[in-house]
């Protein structure tokens, strides 16, 4: 086969083509475009299908909400919520290829989250009901007094789509400034550098802002979190290195071709291969206001929500934004009112159903930054009086003495069965019962199971 009659055969394949579009895909496919073609179809059907079991897997997950309460003068510093993070990580499951593929099987993901109904506050973690156990275990191991309850989705009974005749709602996802490479400041950063206390707890601003709240508003702050693997760390100690070579090179010259970085350039090459040191999780951020009409007011809590995360930022580094161009409640031009109803529509079942997927990209952050956005306030640093807490310590009774006595009085004719006297634990059960009536119930959506 010469040259001459390859050439031939392609003048005449391309006159061919040139006659219709019918007969230049016939061309095609008969070159090879099939297989584009097969691939192209395959990839889609596969995704698809993919996608469907991924959804029916998700849908047989049961979910359940614990609230938690913690000793009112609470000394932990957000390390124990560190260590709870670190021990959470336990739930990560690596599966196979059939398993991730073929079966739709999907890591679990938790998310946590600050309530505030009224201005009255709670910390609430949302968790497969086969982690119960992994999720308590790890609460009571950092916080022995703690009160963990069972209560149903707060969520209910709002609207889900709006315009709606009695309420209101604003929101926003938050996403990272900077690569996820990039660590934010942390709880470590707002410690005294002599005495190592804490001259500020971060948390104060987000509570603050919560519970100025008043009658007949709800603002709900939610961090979604997925344990992950380690292939995160690789690269985040890539750019480390990576971040090295840039700054060394960047101020080499003949006479120093290897120069030193000063203070704060190492410090920041420090604290992003420190953040590879620490177990890492997928997360995303959002955060609701829904009030009534009458009562709205969505500008206080949006300055103050978006103002409490800046507190996590650092210049040369990373921290947070309001992702508002894809998932805030905003809307510009033409159809600002049918833009902003459609985004709040969407935000609402975001949040609601803890999604991963709806919304923004999920983003690395590890068990010490998620220690920092998300930890019981220290007693000391924080005056959040409509927080719930444990009220009154709890104690067992001593193993040798029974909760109930009775006296037995033997006479000849009949046995006489004394009244029952209180011990100390009920007497203790009746002052807390006294206490929480002066502190008054929850509200009623956020009822006990």
């Amino acid at each position: 086969m010469d040259l001459f009659f390859i050439l031939d055969y392609f003048n005449h394949q391309l006159a061919i083509a040139a006659q219709s579009p019918w007969d230049a895909i016939f061309v095609f496919a008969l070159h090879g475009g099939w297989l584009i073609l097969f691939y192209f179809f395959f990839h889609i059907g596969f995704e698809l299908l993919h996608d469907r079991e991924q959804g029916v897997f998700a849908g047989n997950i049961e979910f359940i909400w614990l609230a938690i309460n913690i000793p009112k003068l609470n000394e932990q510093t957000p390390r124990a919520v560190e260590n709870f993070f670190t021990h959470l990580a336990g739930a990560h499951v690596t599966q196979d290829l059939i398993e991730k593929y073929f079966l739709g099987e999907l890591q679990p993901w938790f998310s946590f989250e600050i309530v505030s109904i009224e201005g009255y506050l709670q910390f609430v973690i949302y968790t497969p009901k086969k982690f119960r156990d992994l999720v308590e275990a790890s609460i009571y191991a950092q916080y022995p007094d703690a009160e963990i309850v069972q209560i149903t989705d707060y969520t209910l009974g709002k609207p889900k789509k709006y315009p709606d005749s009695e309420y209101d709602m604003w929101g926003s996802e938050f996403t990272l400034a900077a690569p996820e490479e990039y660590p934010i400041l942390t709880y470590r950063e707002f410690e005294h550098s002599v005495t190592k206390e804490y001259f500020k707890d971060p948390m104060a601003a987000m509570l603050e802002t919560m519970s100025r709240i008043g009658k007949g508003e709800e603002c709900w702050f939610q961090i979604f979190v997925q344990p992950t693997g380690k292939d995160w760390q690789k690269r985040v100690q890539a750019k480390a290195a990576e971040l090295t070579t840039e700054l060394v090179d960047s101020r080499a010259t003949p006479e120093h071709p290897f120069p030193l970085l000063h203070k704060g350039e190492m410090g920041l090459v420090e604290a992003v291969y420190q953040k590879a040191t620490k177990v890492g999780f997928k997360c995303k951020i959002r955060a609701v206001y829904i009030a009534k009409k009458d009562n709205y007011n969505a500008k206080r809590v949006q300055y103050g929500i978006v103002g409490a995360l800046k507190q996590f930022s650092r210049d040369d580094s990373n921290g947070f934004k309001p992702l508002y161009s894809l998932t805030g409640v905003t809307g510009h031009y033409l159809f600002k009112d049918f833009q902003k109803n459609l985004r709040k529509n969407a935000l609402f079942v975001a949040y609601q159903n803890r999604s991963g997927s709806r919304g923004g990209n999920r983003f690395i952050l590890n068990a010490e930054e998620l220690a920092t956005l998300w930890h019981f306030p220290i007693a000391h640093s924080v005056r959040a009086p409509s927080l719930s807490h444990v009220m009154a310590k709890r104690a067992e009774a001593p193993g040798l003495l029974p909760l109930e006595t009775e006296f037995f009085e033997t006479a000849p004719d009949k046995v006489v069965v004394a009244p029952k006297k209180k011990n100390r634990l009920e007497h203790m059960r009746a002052q807390e019962h006294a206490e929480n009536m002066h502190r008054g119930t929850p509200p009623p959506n956020l009822p006990t199971e």
